[in-house]
């Protein structure tokens, strides 16, 4: 993608805060999350469950949806803490699904239609994560505000090439399940064998 950068002239500078409407989550701690109850995503999940794209709400809460931030659909999610390291804060999730329940130490930007939100994750998560990480700040417990960023000027390809890109990410992503998938079961047929053999 660095190389498509440096080689197509049509590429579109934008400020982070012209990517969407930002807005803050509601807090949520670990113990509200339930076996059933309405879909939810907690900040830290942002970290162990999801990558750049969320493809399943796995996580429910009993919290009302009335009573609660829910996602408009088409958004990045940004966790804004942690103890790791500045850098694991620029890794958004991709969550095309509106209403969702959003809660924790995130914040998200619903991206307009002049955007691909899941493009924009994959650039944030492996283009411009070393740039942005050193707007968080904090030693012990280290924070990414939404203002510390929101004049960051960002270079993208046109809306058709970001389509294009994550169309290809994509393909190579579902070939590596697939492959890995086999691969699990050719291993699994070895151990089968190998058992054979010492009966």
């Amino acid at each position: 993608m660095v190389t498509h950068y440096s080689t197509n002239p049509h590429t579109i500078k934008a400020k982070i805060r012209d990517l969407g409407e930002a807005y803050s989550t509601m807090s949520m701690s670990k113990e509200q999350l339930t076996a059933n109850g309405n879909p939810c995503i907690f900040y830290g999940e942002l970290f162990t469950i999801y990558g750049c794209v969320v493809d399943e709400v796995k996580s429910r809460t009993h919290i009302e949806k009335g009573l609660s931030t829910l996602s408009r659909g088409r958004d990045l999610l940004f966790p804004a803490s942690t103890t790791v390291d500045a850098l694991s804060l620029i890794a958004p999730s991709a969550l095309m699904e509106k209403d969702i329940i959003l809660g924790g130490d995130m914040f998200a930007i619903k991206i307009s239609q002049e955007y691909n939100p899941v493009y924009l994750s994959y650039y944030f998560n492996y283009i411009a994560n070393k740039r942005l990480s050193k707007y968080a700040k904090g030693t012990t417990i280290i924070h990414l505000h939404y203002n510390e960023i929101a004049n960051v000027v960002v270079e993208l390809p046109s809306i058709e090439e970001q389509g294009k890109i994550v169309a290809a990410i994509q393909g190579y992503t579902t070939k590596l399940d697939i492959e890995e998938a086999l691969l699990e079961r050719i291993l699994d047929l070895k151990q089968y064998l190998l058992r054979q053999m010492f009966i």
